[in-house]
């Protein structure tokens, strides 16, 4: 018998944790942080015995599907880690980043010795659309996913009760549209699919309408002299954004005003983009190819040091500054915002999703006092949010990747919040008419 168990993003956005029981087997899908209000249960159990595990697949090397990982091998895991070879090399950074950044806490839930133990687990490298057997009568593949560098759909083919199954687990999906990865790859059929819902609720804005949006922003606030601070995730939305700026430069948009990527941790991520530049889309490979690095422009300046990023502060008049973290909870961003967000000239732009509790999510949501590192802060910066760039599909990507599946017996709904997941049920029930369930947290199916 095969039975699925939810550990996290079951009723919200973090925590990606599911645990599928087929055959023999006990086979762990990511192993994420959770985050924002739901960061208190990151110190409880994990609902499973991390040492009975025989794999853990990772789909993509965002936190909250990779987070937890080192506290998975603290508590006993020692097994095989299965991923893309470039997901890989993103945990790397993002994990000895997260370790560095959790030792500031006053119970660190690991340290970077234990990233280092489970490093060293990985190595069973997966392409995409390639097999592999984790025991007879169970095997795996993995798809692009669309979402991110490296990122997977993952399947699983297995032989229960006298006859062929398989289950999809979505990972996160990406929209149709993109900037700078390659488009999503679907699959033609899956008795059961485990799917990402977090904007189950909506349609995104259309992308070249968010980029004009983020480039007549970023020029009306330069052409004041102004500052625009973009808290930016170090993966993926970073290079996007250097993307745009490139472009917006090569049309001398931006009028020699300096750009600073204070963010190490998002320096060290685009050189992998170069690396991994097959996994890019048309556009961009074929710019590497040429011997452009689509990342970079004369008004680019790295602040990798400490001492590089405290040099921008002495830089008078117009800049852009991009820095970490995204959601404003940790990284450099928090002494530019403390500099920055007091004057009406400047602009704090966001690109990215912001989790209840974190500070981006207040600043976002209106507050107009705040605290950032012990001291109060009144907000009277310009205060934009460009929603359009989203990694995760909207509602209609996520329709386009389940309706044209064959053979699907239920859709389980993953990875968001309540009200979204209960809005996106009701438009699969009535859209295609599919047998939809809302996964509890802790809770067991039988599969």
């Amino acid at each position: 018998m095969a039975f699925y168990s939810s550990f996290g993003a079951a009723g919200e956005v973090t925590g990606s944790c599911h645990l599928l029981e087929v055959k023999h087997l006990k086979v762990l899908i990511d192993c994420g942080l959770f985050q924002g209000k739901e960061e208190y249960l990151n110190e409880e159990e994990f609902g499973f015995d991390p040492t009975e595990i025989d794999y853990l697949i990772v789909t993509h090397s965002h936190l909250d599907h990779i987070g937890r990982i080192p506290l998975l091998v603290k508590k006993g895991f020692n097994k095989k880690i299965i991923s893309t070879k470039a997901t890989f090399e993103l945990a790397k950074l993002m994990l000895n980043n997260a370790a560095v950044i959790l030792q500031e806490k006053e119970k660190p839930l690991y340290s970077e010795n234990d990233v280092q133990k489970a490093l060293s687990l990985f190595g069973t490298f997966l392409d995409y659309n390639q097999s592999f057997e984790l025991e007879e009568g169970v095997n795996i593949s993995f798809k692009n996913a669309g979402h991110i560098l490296g990122s997977a759909t993952l399947k699983v083919d297995y032989f229960e009760d006298s006859m062929n199954k398989s289950v999809v687990f979505s990972g996160d999906i990406g929209q149709k549209e993109r900037l700078i990865t390659s488009s999503i790859d679907l699959w033609e059929d899956s008795n059961y699919v485990f799917l990402e819902s977090t904007y189950g609720d909506r349609i995104h804005k259309n992308l070249n309408i968010s980029v004009e949006a983020f480039r007549e922003n970023i020029i009306n606030v330069i052409n004041k002299g102004g500052v625009v601070v973009l808290p930016s995730f170090a993966l993926e939305r970073t290079q996007e954004i250097l993307y745009i700026l490139k472009k917006m430069s090569d049309d001398n948009l931006l009028n020699n005003v300096p750009v600073f990527l204070d963010a190490p941790l998002a320096i060290n991520v685009t050189k992998l983009f170069i690396k991994y530049s097959s996994l890019l889309n048309v556009e961009l490979k074929n710019l590497i190819a040429e011997g452009e690095n689509p990342f970079n422009f004369k008004e680019l300046n790295i602040s990798y040091t400490k001492e590089e990023s405290l040099e921008i502060n002495k830089v008078s008049g117009a800049k852009i500054i991009i820095a970490g973290s995204g959601m404003c909870e940790g990284g450099r961003v928090k002494y530019h915002l403390l500099k920055y967000l007091q004057s009406s000239q400047n602009l704090i732009m966001f690109v990215g999703f912001q989790v209840q509790g974190t500070l981006g999510r207040k600043i976002l949501d209106g507050q107009r006092l705040i605290e950032i590192e012990n001291s109060e802060v009144n907000v009277s910066a310009q205060i934009r949010s460009i929603d359009g760039f989203s990694a995760h599909a909207d509602q209609k990507d996520l329709i386009s990747f389940i309706k044209d599946l064959k053979n699907i017996f239920c859709i389980y709904l993953i990875h968001g919040d309540e009200k979204k997941l209960e809005i996106f049920k009701d438009k699969i029930n009535k859209e295609l008419e599919d047998k939809v369930h809302i996964v509890k947290f802790k809770e067991r199916i039988y599969i």
